[in-house]
């Protein structure tokens, strides 16, 4: 049957009368069940293979995600796009979200001047969370000009609160010190928004109209919402205004509230709900004119049908405003017995309990580390006797609070091409995502690679919580053993995103990175099955860990036969990173994107003769952590036997020095088809206008002096890197078992570790740069409109896995080996954590990249995905 084509036959469903009795009635009721299975069924096109979900066990599904802890952790601060907003963890959610704006100037509407969604273009001074701990608590800083918010959120569970418990938030709105003193006001709006149809009408002021706050906790609305329970449960929201007598004194009212209710037609109104808000306050000022002076307030109207409700909230600085939901399974409705702890006094007791109990929990941790100098066998190297910067541990303490307070959760599906390039994009299957995410300003969504690194700190936060994330990652693989690398699952995710960067390709890869996560998972089993225990986990907690990598095991098979089937290079253990453009002229050199690396220099013509350095180390991780987490869950030795074989081969030093080693430069490096005899010339094109006139427009175009040829891509960058950052080089103190000692490897190991230091390549006063300063294509721009990326900048996550790479090699201090890496690991240490503290106090933010020459925080901001590893850097947590 031609796929996509459904064939109608008739049936005849008279038996003969002269069949035999066994088999007419078999017969008959075969035509019968035919008939009915096409009468009832609904024949579809066969889906293909990539883009149908991988027939295994989901490890979201495992028993530690279950009931228990789905309530706790229904609700969070799981809209990674918004300065505030909070969501449940389901499909179609109840959304909470926050915006603020001056109600008094003109520029609120002429320059849409409301914050609601985190953007680099509002030019906060800064914000970010200074305490979040993933799951109940967290407390966030806001800096807007003369505005100065601080936020706390508090989730609670009562025995009467239905599914997700309650939860505060407070916030404190001052003026930021150091402006002049006047008279000023903020407007708040705090909204809901119901993403499924509310099960009965909202409810607007169920308790009666008020015209301000003041005079104590006011119930603003009441509903009942699928994604908080079912049947006979609801919720409630309440707001309070936190005086205190001088406050009360010196004014005649409180904070003021307006509000407005209607029932969303479509999705656009909670996509565009800072323009619906706005529009609003301008049609009342435009109606109802109150006096000769500007003042944007909402219309106070409620819809009899609402699923979305706003409610404006004006306040004189300074004040205090406090919201609770709450939510009940049945009976009686009456929570006035929580509100004492959910708002004012009781609520401002349970949050310094809470930040409390953060600082301990966070010095329980990775406080040791902090104060923990490495020592080599003559002594400390000049850089460990050195105090940290001053403010380190509130920088650790913020990076750690933003990764967690940024953690998302999304649904949707992803936009995937099957075919060629002009091939029609097809969605993948719906499916959910709990990920962190890089940077809620600019990439509020989930990156696979990023995510590896994000989850080094979340696990040794909270083991569980990353393996919740982790466990989502992996259940989006599909039937081929594929992740998409780039996921924009979701309305207000795809609104964030630029088209060329929405749809996905099944056969692109991103560097494998979770196996460094997982790998240390494996590792404890490996301890615990060697010494009967694993430091510092409980038999509990292992016996989860144990699950949980039990469960991933047939898709963790599946990704590493995907890359080993779909990657592989032209030559036995070589490796390809697919997806470069061989016919790119536009480009200096056509972008890996694939890698992660994008820009970073690769051969200049790309073909199929490629081998890629990097790909084949992370591939050499994979096959380790296969073999090690195959190995301690016992299963039989046929099966991890080719892991041990892969994990050996790829760690041989021989064949990774034949296929990567350029022996007249002593480095590490690509092969390909190249030259560097290339330049980036631009020249003018006419092309046609929007209303059809001609216009000209400047491209650029690449020029190749010589012709390319096969060679080594003498380019020295992070790449060059990976061997030594992947531990397959000698002189590792013999702990890496599979790691070849093949002779003269120590003296190849120092010299790798001499190129590391020298100040004209990668080793500058602020960190370890990308490329090194005498490559060709150092601080080049890959077209007229693509500055430079990683060629030059200092990137957090590849400086940490040279330093946990540096502190391997460093353990041994009998060796020369040892004692280089272990002063290399303090020296490099202590100039990335100057680089990422002074920033951070100068500038109020952590950054994607830091310049090379200055130390300057430079892209995106806030950044607090694998730059958050400062805080593992600073613990010396590896």
């Amino acid at each position: 049957m031609a796929s996509g084509k459904v064939v109608k036959t008739k049936y005849n469903f008279r038996c003969s009368y002269y069949m035999s009795a066994t088999v007419g009635l078999v017969g008959c009721l075969a035509a019968f069940f035919m008939a009915y299975v096409v009468k009832h069924s609904k024949f579809e096109p066969l889906r293909h293979l990539e883009l149908s979900p991988l027939k295994a066990p989901k490890l979201t599904d495992l028993a530690e995600f279950e009931a228990s802890y789905r309530d706790q952790m229904l609700w969070g601060s799981y809209r990674s796009g918004l300065y505030f907003g909070m969501r449940t963890r389901t499909h179609k959610a109840l959304l909470f979200g926050m915006m603020w704006f001056d109600p008094d100037d003109p520029n609120t509407i002429q320059q849409l001047r409301a914050r609601h969604e985190a953007n680099q273009g509002d030019g906060l001074n800064t914000y970010g969370w200074k305490r979040h701990d993933g799951r109940l608590y967290g407390t966030q800083e806001l800096v807007d000009g003369e505005y100065n918010i601080t936020l706390s959120m508090l989730k609670s569970f009562a025995p009467e609160s239905g599914p997700g418990g309650d939860w505060s938030v407070r916030l404190q709105l001052t003026r930021t010190p150091g402006v002049p003193a006047r008279r000023r006001r903020i407007s708040l709006i705090v909204y809901f928004g119901d993403e499924d149809t509310p099960r009965e009408p909202w409810q607007v002021f169920p308790g009666g109209e008020v015209a301000d706050l003041r005079s104590g906790p006011v119930k603003l609305l009441s509903g009942a919402s699928s994604a908080v329970g079912r049947g006979s449960a609801r919720w409630a929201f309440h707001a309070a205004e936190i005086t205190n007598a001088s406050i009360a004194s010196s004014r005649s009212r409180g904070c003021r509230v307006d509000y407005l209710s209607l029932g969303m037609t479509n999705s656009e109104y909670l996509l565009r709900i800072k323009d619906l808000a706005l529009s609003a306050m301008w049609e009342r000022l435009q109606r109802q004119p109150s006096s000769n002076r500007f003042h944007l307030y909402l219309p106070n109207g409620a819809s009899t049908s609402a699923d979305l409700a706003m409610f404006q909230v004006t306040c004189l600085l300074p004040s205090a405003v406090d919201f609770a939901f709450t939510s009940s399974t049945g009976g009686s409705a009456d929570v006035s017995d929580r509100l004492g702890s959910l708002l004012g006094p009781g609520l401002g007791r349970a949050l310094a309990a809470k930040e409390a109990e953060f600082d301990d929990r966070f010095e329980a941790i990775f406080g040791a580390g902090l104060r923990r100098h490495q020592q080599s066998v003559y002594g400390k190297s000049p850089a460990a006797s050195g105090a940290l910067p001053e403010g380190t541990l509130e920088v650790s303490r913020a990076a750690l609070s933003n990764l967690l307070g940024s953690v998302g959760y999304f649904y949707g599906s992803s936009l995937v091409r099957v075919g060629g390039p002009d091939a029609k994009p097809q969605p993948y299957w719906p499916a959910p995502l709990f990920t962190a995410v890089p940077s809620r300003s600019f990439f509020p969504r989930g990156f696979l690679w990023d995510e590896g690194f994000h989850q080094l700190l979340v696990q040794k936060w909270d083991p569980q919580l990353s393996r919740d994330i982790i466990a989502h990652w992996l259940d989006l693989m599909n039937t081929k053993g594929w992740i998409p690398r780039e996921q924009i699952l979701g309305e207000e995710a795809r609104t964030r995103v630029p088209d060329e960067f929405v749809v996905q390709n099944p056969s692109h890869a991103n560097p494998p990175s979770l196996f460094l996560p997982i790998a240390k998972m494996a590792s404890q089993l490996v301890q615990a099955r060697a010494q009967g225990h694993a430091l510092g986990i409980d038999g509990e907690e292992l016996a989860r860990v144990s699950d949980f990598l039990r469960r991933a095991w047939p898709r963790l098979e599946a990704w590493y036969k995907w890359f080993n089937t779909t990657q592989m290079g032209p030559l036995p253990t070589s490796y390809r990173w697919h997806g470069r453009d061989p016919l790119s002229t536009a480009e200096l050199n056509p972008k890996t994107l694939t890698s992660g690396l994008d820009d970073y220099p690769r051969a200049s013509h790309p073909d199929d003769s490629e081998r890629h350095l990097d790909l084949r180390c992370w591939m050499a991780l994979a096959s380790q952590a296969m073999y090690d987490i195959g190995s301690s869950l016992g299963l039989p030795d046929p099966v991890v036997a080719r892991y041990r074989a892969a994990a050996k081969s790829l760690s041989d030093l021989k064949q990774l020095q034949q296929l990567h080693y350029d022996e007249s430069l002593g480095r590490f490096a690509d092969w390909g088809t190249h030259t560097e005899d290339v330049e980036l010339s631009s020249k003018v094109i006419t092309v046609p206008g929007p209303n059809g006139q001609p216009q000209q427009q400047v491209i650029s175009e690449r020029v190749a002096g010589s012709k390319p040829i096969p060679q080594f891509v003498p380019q020295y960058g992070y790449v060059s890197l990976f061997p030594l950052i992947m531990k397959l080089l000698p002189g590792g103190g013999g702990d890496n078992q599979v790691a070849a000692e093949a002779p003269g490897g120590a003296e190849l190991t120092l010299q790798q570790l001499q190129l590391l230091q020298d100040p004209s390549l990668l080793w500058s006063p602020y960190g370890l740069r990308s490329l090194g300063t005498t490559e060709g294509l150092y601080k080049k721009r890959n077209t007229v409109d693509d500055p430079p990326y990683w060629r030059g900048q200092i990137w957090i996550n590849i400086n940490y896995l040279v330093l946990r790479a540096l502190s391997h090699y460093g353990a041994s201090n009998a060796s020369e080996v040892g004692r280089v890496a272990a002063a290399a690991h303090d020296e490099l240490r202590l100039r990335l954590l100057k680089t990422l503290v002074s920033n951070y106090h100068q500038n109020g933010y952590l950054y994607e990249q830091y310049d090379d020459e200055t130390g300057r925080g430079v892209s995106s901001h806030p950044f607090t995905g694998w730059t958050a590893l400062v805080t593992l850097i600073a613990a010396q947590e590896y």
